[in-house]
């Protein structure tokens, strides 16, 4: 600077300045090159600026007046608008202020705060700018934390005061003023959710930090209250909202932003063909994530079933790659949704003591489903073959083949035939021996041993106390079994013992009707293909199915939920029409090529859906099941599939996410084969408004949570049915178009059902020779 100073211009020296003599920093050029001597770099007409010499290293956005402590409206340096002070919501401005007394102070700190429009701008615009400054401040202390400037401790309170002084910002406004954010609208609120859900997920899981945890859940909720004029009276209440999982698109449907990003990074693993070495079970779930359906993110849930060091330092490089995604590590694994066990499955019978009339028996109600008239099985029975000791499954509903008896009179005998189908992994279990075209039990005889043996152990507890209040409770239980023996008759099976290798009988308790008979099934990985056109694409499937035929003396002539439970209960709605299935909900796969050397097939598989009335989409849709386990649940279609690790392969699969108003698990082991289903009213698109939509059937869960169904949709089971036998299949009760609701015709009657035995003979001897008939290998 100095060799610049001798080209400028000289001036007369003033008499009343004298130059220190002697001093070893005089200038030796002629002009005064004192701070105090030179004249403001910008004049100002205004007396009120002054040249300051005391320079701000980290100026704010107000004059340098006096009067900026008193007012929080103020002058900007740069615009003669008015701006509303944002200092009490700037932590790191206020930081810096005091850390500058004194010595040279912090680096200049930039900050991007809007100005407001002329008149002070209306409360959205306003609250928009402080919820930029607010994302500004979270992230300051965040980046604090991460240099290990900050305690974790300390991190949260400081979020939490930032937070406290947005709520009181928000309440400064009047009643009658009206605004509204939420995740949806708002980039600022999504990335302080994305920061929230980090702490309460990953960070505070240590329970030390339990009540931190829970002030932070607590001003949060008051934070998500004031975004809305509607709901900012909520702050303080009592309740307290914590972080929930909601499925893609169940907001209405709406979409989140990097949806698609997210879309194509689960199509890209599921079609590697790279090989992954990873735990058994281990899966990769999109889902939205936060308190409220229009306050969440989108979230990776990572589940492993021994989650390690290496997995959360790989989850946290994830965690820093979007600023508005959330990634979130649990114990957690997928399993199929077939095995029962005595212990969480069965509970102990609850029987009341008989009164002391003999002419009144002791009544007891078991502990699964039994159709009222056995002749007449609903959907969502309990089902195992007769041989299985401890796997059991549902039975989703019925099929047919569509067989034109002109064309084909080989298979008339078929034109007539109920199928029912089920997963593949229930009668087809490794873990006991399978015979070929296993007969299957419905209700499963494995509920009904399982109910039968909890029954004498409670029984032979009261015959070993020789209380005599218990005689009562002895006379009671050995009623119930001898009803349980009078409705379930005992029979012999035959079936493995792996100990030694060889078959032996047994003796148990199987319904009066035989139900059916195993002709096909099948669990593995098969190439996935297109609804659109049927073109292969490089992603794999998991097909997991049985097929059922049905006793010929049974009457499957609706998929109809049945009378024996009130489903009204569970769903208001749930009665009359709405307690039949008349629709095939399509998820349609559609090819969409993003660049011209990537072709992206299958990119909105569950996003972009289509269904036989034209383009709708699905994401989103409400849908329940009633499984042999866990009952009615329900939940929502999630928008994009996962992507799990099962049997050393990668698998993807359509899932359902759990909904918040369900307090109990979605699946749990034995609700494999129940279908997924929908009232039509809530499908866009659709005419018809009466009556049920099949959306798929059912064959895993997540084992730890119990929080996601996965399921195989409807369109690609019949697909792959007609894959194997060449003959189009068609789902009972839903109208084909041209023709009437197919329904059985009522050939048998109660008088005929008491030659059961010999109708089942001739049935099985012929059954093989049919299954070769239909293609069936």
């Amino acid at each position: 600077m100095k060799r610049f100073l001798p080209k400028q211009r000289k001036e007369p020296q003033r008499d009343n300045i004298e130059p220190q003599a002697g001093s070893a920093n005089a200038s030796t050029c002629s002009e005064n090159d004192s701070l105090h001597e030179l004249r403001p770099m910008f004049q100002h007409e205004s007396s009120s600026t002054t040249n300051d010499i005391q320079l701000n290293t980290n100026p704010s956005i107000y004059a340098p007046s006096s009067r900026a402590e008193e007012s929080d409206i103020s002058r900007s340096l740069f615009s003669s608008r008015q701006s509303y002070s944002t200092r009490q919501l700037s932590y790191a401005s206020s930081k810096s202020k005091k850390t500058s007394s004194g010595g040279v102070g912090p680096a200049l700190q930039v900050f991007d705060i809007p100005e407001d429009k002329e008149g002070g701008g209306s409360p959205q615009d306003s609250i928009t700018e402080v919820l930029h400054v607010l994302w500004q401040d979270v992230s300051y202390i965040r980046t604090e934390y991460l240099n290990s400037l900050l305690t974790l401790s300390t991190c949260v309170v400081n979020i939490i005061d930032c937070l406290k002084d947005f709520v009181t910002f928000t309440e400064s406004f009047d009643d009658s003023l009206t605004w509204s954010f939420s995740a949806y609208d708002n980039a600022d609120v999504r990335r302080v959710l994305k920061t929230y859900l980090h702490l309460y997920d990953n960070l505070l899981k240590d329970e030390a930090y339990i009540r931190l945890k829970l002030l932070l859940c607590k001003n949060f909720n008051d934070f998500t209250s004031s975004l809305k004029s509607t709901t900012r009276r909520n702050v303080g209440s009592s309740t307290v909202a914590k972080p929930k999982n909601f499925a893609i698109g169940a907001n209405e449907g709406k979409p989140l932003p990097r949806q698609e990003a997210i879309t194509r990074i689960m199509r890209g693993i599921a079609e590697s063909s790279t090989p992954i070495q990873e735990q058994n079970g281990s899966f990769i779930a999109p889902i939205a994530r936060g308190p409220s359906e229009d306050m969440n993110v989108l979230c990776l849930y990572f589940g492993y079933p021994n989650p390690s060091e290496y997995h959360n330092n790989v989850i946290s490089t994830i965690h820093e790659l979007y600023d508005d995604i959330h990634v979130l590590v649990n114990k957690n694994k997928i399993e199929a949704a077939s095995t029962a066990s005595p212990s969480p499955n069965i509970p102990f019978p609850e029987v009341h003591v008989p009164p002391t009339t003999p002419h009144n028996p002791t009544r007891f109600k078991l502990p699964f489903r039994v159709p009222s008239d056995s002749t007449s099985p609903p959907m969502s029975l309990s089902v195992s073959t007769e041989n299985a000791k401890r796997v059991s499954g549902t039975i989703g509903g019925f099929i047919y083949p569509k067989i034109d008896t002109e064309k084909q009179p080989h298979l008339s005998s078929y034109a007539k035939s109920k199928f029912a189908m089920t997963c593949g992994h229930v009668c087809l279990d490794k873990r006991e021996e399978s015979v070929d075209y296993p007969h299957v039990s419905s209700p499963s005889s494995v509920l009904i041993g399982l109910y039968k043996q909890a029954l004498q152990e409670q029984q032979q507890k009261c015959v070993e106390n020789e209380d005599k209040s218990m005689l009562e409770s002895k006379i009671a239980y050995t009623s119930v079994l001898r009803q349980l023996d009078e409705m379930f008759p005992v029979g012999k099976v035959k079936v493995y013992d792996p100990k030694n290798k060889q078959e032996r009988s047994e003796v148990r308790n199987f319904p009066k009707h035989r139900f059916g008979q195993i002709i096909w099934g099948e669990r593995t990985l098969i190439q996935a293909k297109r609804t659109k056109d049927g073109r292969h694409m490089k992603e794999k499937r998991l097909s997991d199915l049985a097929v059922i035929k049905v006793n010929k003396l049974l009457k499957c002539d609706q998929n109809f939920l049945g009378d024996d439970i009130a489903f009204n209960e569970y769903d208001t709605s749930l009665i009359f029409e709405n307690l039949y299935v008349r629709k095939i909900i399509l998820l349609g796969r559609l090819a969409r090529d993003i660049t011209e050397n990537i072709n992206e097939v299958d990119s909105m598989a569950s996003t972009n859906s289509m269904d036989s009335d034209g383009n709708t989409t699905h994401r989103g849709l409400l849908v329940f099941k009633y499984g042999s386990t866990t009952k009615f649940t329900k939940g929502f279609l999630n928008g994009i599939k996962l992507v799990y690790w099962l049997d050393g392969a990668i698998h993807s699969s359509e899932f359902v996410v759990n909904s918040c108003e369900n307090t109990t698990a979605f699946a749990a082991g034995g609700d494999s084969g129940s279908w997924i289903l929908t009232k039509l009213e809530n499908v866009k698109g659709l005419a018809k408004k009466d009556g049920l939509g099949v959306v798929g059937m059912l064959h895993s869960y997540d084992g730890e949570f119990r929080q996601f169904g996965l399921f195989t949709p409807m369109t690609e089971i019949l697909d792959r049915l007609e894959e194997v036998t060449k003959i189009k299949w068609g789902v009972v009760g839903v109208q084909e178009k041209g023709s009437e609701i197919v329904s059985n015709e009522e050939s048998e009657t109660s008088s005929e059902l008491d030659t059961d035995s010999e109708d089942d003979s001739e049935y099985e001897d012929g059954l093989e020779e049919q299954t070769r008939a239909l293609g069936i290998d």
